[in-house]
Order: C-alpha cells, then sequence, then structure tokens
C-alpha cells in the first residue's frame, strides 16, 4: 500500500529554510520511507505529542502522524533536534 504524503503549511516553510541539497535529502528518505511503511521506521513520540511519531533524518527530525482511515502521512515540523527544537515546534503547531 502507498501512503499518501501531506505537509502541514508550516512544515513546508520549515523545508524552504533548508539548503537545497539537505531538503532533497530529506524528502527522498520521507518518500523512501513512509510512502510505504510510515509506522516501521518512525519512534512513537510521547507527552504532548503522543500520537505522532519521529523520523529521524541526519540531524534533523521529521514529526508526523498516521491516519490510517485516510492513508495519509501528515507531517507537522521538520527540524533539528537541537536543544529540542523541533519538538517544542511541533508541540506549538498540534494544539
Amino acid at each position: 500500500m502507498i501512503w499518501h504524503i501531506v505537509f502541514s503549511d508550516s512544515a513546508i516553510d520549515d523545508m524552504l529554510k533548508l539548503s537545497p541539497e539537505i531538503r532533497k535529502a530529506i524528502i527522498v528518505v520521507i518518500e523512501k520511507k513512509l510512502s510505504f511503511e510510515p509506522e516501521k521506521y518512525g519512534k512513537p513520540l510521547r507527552k504532548k505529542l503522543k500520537g505522532y511519531m519521529k523520523l529521524k533524518v541526519m540531524d534533523y527530525r521529521v514529526i508526523y502522524r498516521v491516519e490510517k482511515g485516510l492513508v495519509t502521512v501528515f507531517v507537522v515540523a521538520v527540524g533539528l533536534r537541537r536543544n529540542d527544537e523541533v519538538y517544542l515546534k511541533a508541540e506549538k503547531r498540534v494544539k
């Protein structure tokens, strides 16, 4: 089964702030892993981000949730883990 990948507007903004090389690398990993087995490759998050998963790509994290009924992977944030930056950003977006 192929999953449909959807980026929130904020996640698109996150991606556009990255260099073209890093952006391309992240997109390749998302397409390779999340398009086919999003729950296999991601790790579940806890607390305020319960129900969401993270995918590690180099030093970056892709925060997403799997919507099984819609066969959709919804990406809410992309960023560095440094100082929990990407997790704090994701928490604000999922409220």
